[in-house]
C-alpha cells in the first residue's frame, strides 16, 4: 500500500471517530454544565518569588506544530532528532533555564521549578497527550500526563510526567527524555506556600554527523536508506537535573468589606506587607561516553586512548529572603516594591590533572604527551565550592487597565561572582482605539556577568582549558507595537544588544573571549490575516550581527495557511500547510564531547523550506484534540535535497505523525 493511501485511510478513520465521539458527547456535556467549574493556574516567576497567573492550556489551534522544538523557536539547529542539544537560530530566542554550561543546550527539554504549573480548582483536573511518528523502525513517541486536585478549597496536590523517545532516522542518533514533577500549594488569607520536586533524565547518542566525503557527496541525494548513511562517531551524552524547592510567604493584611448582593457582604483580606522565604536546591550532571575513544574525530585524546567517560556536575543551594510592600493596598500610588537578599552555595565537580602540572604550567601550555602523563584515570574527583550573596529590589505595577511595568536591580556583594550586577525593566501600555486595542511593549537591561565556572576551568578526555576570562557586559533594548483587529493582526518589533567581551566556542572546540564588542540587531514583523474560513499567519525576522563569531541567518520566515471552522457546532476543524525557512549561513556545528555549538566557516546550510501538511480537530464536548501531520513533504518532490540543520547534520526526511490531547475536569 502506498504512503499516500495510508494517509488517506488514517484521515478517514479519524473523521469517522470524531463524528461518533461528537454525537456521544452531548449527554456528557449536559451533565457537566450542571457543575460549576472554577480553575486558577499560576507558576513561580524569577527567583521563585513572583507569582504569575496563567490561563489554563486549552488551546486547540495549531496543535500539530506545538512540540518541544517548535515551541522553543521558529528555527533551530540540532542533530535532526528529538532530545538533542539545540540552539535557536533566532538570537533573542536563546534563553537558559540553568547557569550550568553543559545543561544550557537542553533548555527546551528541561522541567525546572519555574515551569511547574500550580492549580486551584473546584474539580480534579487531568490531561494526557500522545504523539507518534510513523517511519518503519524509527517511530517517535511522546507521552504527557498531568493531574491536579484540591484536598480542600485551599490545598492542592498534583503530578506531571513527560516521556519522549526516538531511535532517530540516522545511525547512532537515538534520544530519550523522562521528566516530571510532584507539587503542592496552600493558599490562605495570610500564609501561603508552593513547593515541589522536579526531575529530568535525558540521553542521546552522538553520531558526529553524516560522513559526506571530500568531494561533497550529499548522501541525501543517494538511493541509500537514511539509517545506512555512514556517520563519524559512536558516542553518547546524558544529562540529569533534579531540584527541590519551597516558596512560602506571610502577608500582613487589612480587612475590607465587599458587597456581594443586597443582603450580604464578604470580607476581603488586602495584603499590606508580605514576608517571603524561598529555598531551592538543584543538581545538574552531564556525562559524555565513548566505548572506544575516537582519536580521529577529535584533535586530542589526553585522558585515556581506550575509552572516554567525562563527567561535569554542579550542585546549587540557594536561599532568598524578600519583603514586599504590596501595590493593592495603596489606592493613590498604585505600585509595589520588593527588597530581597540571595545567598547561593555552588559546588562544581570535574576531573583534574595532577598537582605537579598545575603548580608548574598552565593547562593551556601542556602538550598532548604531557597531558597524557599528568592526568589521572579518573573523572569527577575535583570539587570547587563557591559562595555568592546578592542584594536587590524591584518596583512594579501589575494592576490597572492601561500601564504595567517592572524594574529590577541587584548586585553580588561577596563571593566568586563578586561585582556581577543587573538592571532590567519592562513596560507595557494598552491603548483602546475604537473597538480594538493597541499594545505597546518595551524592555531593556544592563548586565555584568561572571562567565560560567566551566568556561574558565574544564578537564576532559578530549578538551582541557584553564582560562581567566573577564566579566561579560551586555546592554539590551527592545520593543514592539501590536494592533490586532478582527481581520488583520499586525505586530512589529525591534531588538538590539551590544555584548562586550563575548565568549564563544571556536572551530577548535575551546572557548574564546573576544576583546571587543559584538552587536546584534533583529527586526521582526508578524502580520496575520483572518477570515471566518481562512487564516494566513506570517512571521518575518531580519537579523544582523557585527561579527562572524555570532553566525545568524539574515532572514527567517514562518508561514501558516489554513482553513478553519466549526462542523455540527461541536467539532472544530483546521486543515492547512505551514512552512519554515531561513537563508543560508555558516551555522555553528555541534561538538559532541562538550555539547557546545562551535563557530565554523567552511560550509553554509539553509535555503530549504521545511513544510508540513496537517489536519487538526477538536471535539468540544469531550475536550479532545486530534491531529495528523505530514512533515517535510517537499523531500519527496525535489531531486536536490539540502535540508541540513548544521553542516553534516540533516533534519528528518518526510515523516507522517499523529497525536491527541485530552483534558478532563471531573
Amino acid at each position: 500500500m502506498s504512503f499516500c493511501k495510508k494517509i488517506g485511510i488514517l484521515l478517514v478513520g479519524m473523521l469517522g471517530l470524531l463524528s461518533v465521539s461528537t454525537l456521544s458527547a452531548q449527554e456528557h456535556q449536559e451533565k457537566e454544565e450542571k457543575v460549576k467549574l472554577h480553575i486558577k493556574s499560576w507558576h513561580l516567576g524569577e527567583g521563585l518569588i513572583q507569582v504569575d497567573t496563567l490561563a489554563v492550556d486549552s488551546s486547540y489551534v495549531n496543535l500539530p506544530m506545538r512540540d518541544v522544538i517548535n515551541d522553543y523557536s521558529i528555527a533551530n539547529i540540532y542533530n535532526g532528532n528529538i532530545v538533542s542539544p539545540i540552539q535557536p537560530m533566532v538570537y533573542f530566542d536563546r534563553k537558559d533555564k540553568t547557569d550550568f554550561l553543559f545543561g544550557q543546550a537542553y533548555t527546551p527539554y528541561l522541567l525546572t521549578p519555574t515551569d511547574v504549573r500550580f492549580y486551584n480548582t473546584t474539580m480534579p483536573y487531568s490531561m494526557m497527550a500522545y504523539r507518534r511518528s510513523f517511519r518503519q523502525y524509527h517511530e517517535e513517541n511522546t507521552l504527557n500526563f498531568a493531574f491536579s486536585g484540591n484536598l480542600n478549597r485551599r490545598t492542592n496536590l498534583g503530578v506531571e510526567l513527560n516521556y519522549m523517545t526516538s531511535p532517530g532516522t540516522y545511525a547512532s542518533q537515538a534520544g530519550k527524555r523522562f521528566n516530571g514533577s510532584v507539587f503542592g500549594s496552600y493558599n490562605g488569607d495570610h500564609y501561603s506556600f508552593q513547593g515541589g520536586v522536579t526531575f529530568n533524565n535525558l540521553s542521546n547518542f552522538e553520531n558526529g554527523g553524516i560522513a559526506n566525503n571530500e568531494e561533497e557527496n550529499n548522501y541525501l541525494n543517494s538511493i541509500m536508506e537514511p539509517e545506512d548513511y555512514p556517520t563519524r562517531l559512536n558516542a553518547m551524552s546524558s544529562y540529569k537535573y533534579i531540584s527541590g524547592f519551597f516558596n512560602h510567604y506571610y502577608s500582613i493584611c487589612v480587612e475590607r468589606e465587599r458587597q456581594v448582593n443586597e443582603d450580604s457582604v464578604a470580607i476581603d483580606y488586602i495584603p499590606v506587607t508580605t514576608f517571603a522565604h524561598t529555598f531551592e536546591t538543584n543538581q545538574s550532571t552531564k556525562r559524555y561516553l565513548e566505548k572506544t575513544a575516537n582519536q580521529h574525530f577529535y584533535e586530542h585524546t589526553y585522558f585515556d586512548p581506550r575509552a572516554t567517560s567525562d563527567t561535569a556536575e554542579v550542585l546549587t543551594i540557594k536561599n532568598t529572603l524578600a519583603v514586599t510592600f504590596e501595590e493593592a493596598f495603596n489606592k493613590w500610588l498604585r505600585f509595589g516594591a520588593t527588597v530581597y537578599a540571595v545567598n547561593e552555595f555552588q559546588r562544581y565537580t570535574t576531573a583534574t590533572p595532577s598537582g605537579i602540572a598545575i603548580s608548574n604550567k598552565s593547562l593551556n601550555t601542556l602538550s598532548a604527551d604531557e597531558m597524557t602523563f599528568v592526568l589521572q584515570n579518573d573523572t569527577g574527583i575535583y570539587q570547587k565550592w563557591t559562595n555568592n550573596t546578592w542584594v536587590g529590589g524591584t518596583i512594579y505595577k501589575k494592576t490597572g487597565n492601561y500601564i504595567h511595568y517592572n524594574v529590577l536591580g541587584d548586585v553580588c556583594l561577596a563571593g566568586y561572582k563578586l561585582g556581577e550586577f543587573q538592571v532590567k525593566g519592562d513596560f507595557d501600555i494598552t491603548i483602546p482605539i475604537a473597538k480594538d486595542t493597541m499594545l505597546i511593549h518595551a524592555d531593556a537591561y544592563i548586565r555584568n556577568e561572571e562567565p560560567d565556572y566551566f568556561l574558565q576551568h574544564y578537564v576532559s578526555n578530549h578538551f582541557v582549558w584553564d582560562n581567566d576570562f573577564e566579566k561579560i557586559y551586555r546592554m539590551y533594548i527592545g520593543g514592539s507595537v501590536a494592533y490586532p483587529t478582527k481581520y488583520i493582526q499586525p505586530k512589529v518589533g525591534a531588538r538590539f544588544e551590544n555584548v562586550m567581551r563575548h565568549v564563544y566556542f571556536g572551530n577548535a572546540g575551546v572557548p574564546i573571549q573576544d576583546a571587543g564588542h559584538v552587536q546584534v540587531l533583529a527586526v521582526d514583523a508578524q502580520v496575520n490575516f483572518r477570515s471566518p474560513w481562512v487564516v494566513l499567519d506570517n512571521t518575518v525576522i531580519y537579523q544582523h550581527a557585527s561579527s562572524s563569531i555570532m553566525p545568524l541567518p539574515t532572514i527567517t520566515l514562518y508561514h501558516n495557511l489554513y482553513y478553519h471552522g466549526w462542523w455540527f457546532k461541536a467539532l472544530y476543524a483546521q486543515i492547512g500547510v505551514d512552512m519554515r525557512y531561513n537563508t543560508a549561513y555558516y551555522a555553528p556545528i555541534l561538538n559532541p564531547a562538550t555539547g557546545q555549538f562551535c563557530v565554523q566557516d567552511q560550509q553554509k546550510v539553509g535555503n530549504w523550506p521545511m513544510a508540513s501538511l496537517y489536519a487538526n480537530f477538536y471535539v468540544k464536548a469531550l475536550r479532545l484534540r486530534l491531529f495528523a501531520q505530514w512533515t517535510n513533504f517537499i523531500d519527496i518532490m525535489v531531486k536536490d535535497k539540502t535540508y541540513y540543520s548544521m553542516p553534516d547534520y540533516p533534519y528528518n526526511p518526510s515523516t507522517f505523525k499523529v497525536g491527541m490531547a485530552w483534558s478532563f475536569y471531573n
